[in-house]
């Protein structure tokens, strides 16, 4: 009996002792497998508001990740688009970012001069398939010496949305071409006693990014942008851009716009339009899952999409509209070891080509291309498909200028909506900004 249980509990040691080897043994050889198991809290910041288009096609990457990731823990931030900035760079100032944040192209080379920035160059390059799925110059405002900091999500465009029944009302027939046929549309549209054009400029940069981006290119052309970008001689003060503003001064002074035109918002203006109370907004891609999703049917039906009109004498191409990434996902300088291969899966979930897919089902366009054949079934995206397919695009001014000239501008510009300062004002007060900066 006693040698018979002594050999009963020599077996149960030996077994013990192989398991915990073995257990060792599969430990080492998957370590991975124990990453898995190990806790990690993920900080980020972003502009994921609920209900936003982009939003709707990013929350689903994000909770499959969490859902195939039960050990990370996602500590997640979403403050609204015109907020961010501000915050983003107040957290940098004290040290303070989070794991993960957006970032804007602009803020791009300071943040990396400054080192807040850790370079992504590593994880793209160790998955070719994850980075090739890209689509071509989406990394160009997120790139220092010759290194991608950001990974970008979306192509932002603007464009101009007309309510075609209410253009017959007024005896308009098509969407004008010229600078003068829009302002005889006004004409037309005030006689009617409808507002022309809605716009919500409360957060300042509507006016710049969604209207003077384009109309700008309208008037000077790329060659003089380029001169701006890299100091080769352009000014601001130059003839062709403060056309631009006296375009738009001219334009507000007949009434085209919103007397509220700088105490609504962006949400404001949409509803504004949706609700029939004017004739045309000048909106994002953004805007189009709020179409499809809120705006009334007999609206909606009768929604078409147009680019800004061409200023007479200008140097553009009519048929170009702002297009880039303008914001991007980052990851702090100073992040640990440990949280890095977690943070680089979170990467790849957020622009791969699942997030392409449902972005383009919802009306957003994607940075990076869809996995798989999509067919657009709702209204507003499928004419904004149609219409944005093939079209040169130009660069969107506050992705890409200094964030001072983008203020000064975008202050002045509320200023010239209202008639508080003329175009060549104006144009003096971002040139002496352009120069100090």
């Amino acid at each position: 009996m006693r040698r018979t249980l002594r050999a009963k509990l020599w077996k149960m040691c030996v077994g013990a002792i192989c398991a915990g080897t073995l257990t060792g043994a599969i430990t080492g050889c998957g370590a991975k497998e124990t990453q898995k198991e190990e806790k990690v809290e993920v900080s980020m910041l972003d502009f994921f508001i609920p209900g936003e288009g982009v939003t709707k096609a990013m929350k689903p990457q994000i909770d499959r990740f969490l859902e195939e990731h039960p050990n990370v823990t996602l500590d997640q931030e979403s403050v609204s688009n015109s907020d961010l900035a501000t915050k983003v760079q107040t957290l940098a100032a004290g040290d303070e970012l989070p794991d993960v944040f957006m970032i804007k192209g602009q803020m791009a080379e300071t943040f990396v001069e400054n080192g807040k920035m850790h370079s992504l160059d590593e994880m793209l390059n160790a998955d070719t398939q994850w980075k090739e799925n890209f689509k071509d110059g989406v990394f160009s405002n997120f790139e220092v010496g010759g290194s991608i900091y950001a990974v970008p999500f979306q192509v932002t465009n603007t464009c101009v949305f007309y309510n075609t029944e209410i253009f017959s009302r007024a005896g308009i027939e098509s969407f004008p071409e010229t600078w003068t046929e829009l302002e005889d549309a006004v004409e037309k549209l005030k006689a009617i006693d409808v507002i022309p054009i809605v716009l919500g400029n409360k957060e300042r940069w509507n006016a710049e990014s969604v209207i003077m981006s384009t109309l700008g290119n309208r008037c000077t052309g790329d060659e003089w942008y380029q001169g701006i970008r890299d100091r080769s001689g352009s000014s601001f003060t130059d003839p062709e851009f403060v056309d631009s503003l006296r375009a738009l001064s001219d334009l507000a002074a007949l009434g085209a716009f919103n007397e509220d035109v700088n105490s609504i918002d962006g949400a404001q203006q949409r509803q504004m339009y949706m609700n029939g109370k004017a004739a045309i907004t000048i909106d994002g891609s953004w805007a189009i899952a709020n179409f499809d999703e809120n705006c009334p049917e007999e609206v909606r039906d009768v929604t078409e999409i147009a680019a800004l009109p061409m200023v007479d004498g200008g140097k553009g191409n009519p048929a170009a509209i702002t297009g880039g990434a303008g914001w991007a996902i980052a990851v702090n300088a100073n992040i640990s070891e440990e949280k890095l291969p977690v943070v680089a899966e979170l990467l790849r979930a957020m622009t791969g080509p699942e997030y392409g897919t449902a972005a383009i089902e919802e009306g957003t366009l994607s940075a990076v291309k869809p996995g798989t054949e999509v067919t657009i079934d709702k209204p507003i995206a499928a004419k904004f498909d149609a219409f944005a397919k093939d079209r040169p695009f130009i660069p969107v001014y506050d992705h890409q200028l200094s964030s001072g000239v983008i203020d000064v501008m975008q202050g002045g510009l509320q200023e010239l909506l209202i008639g508080r300062v003329t175009p060549e004002e104006l144009a003096e007060r971002i040139q002496s900004e352009y120069e100090n900066n």
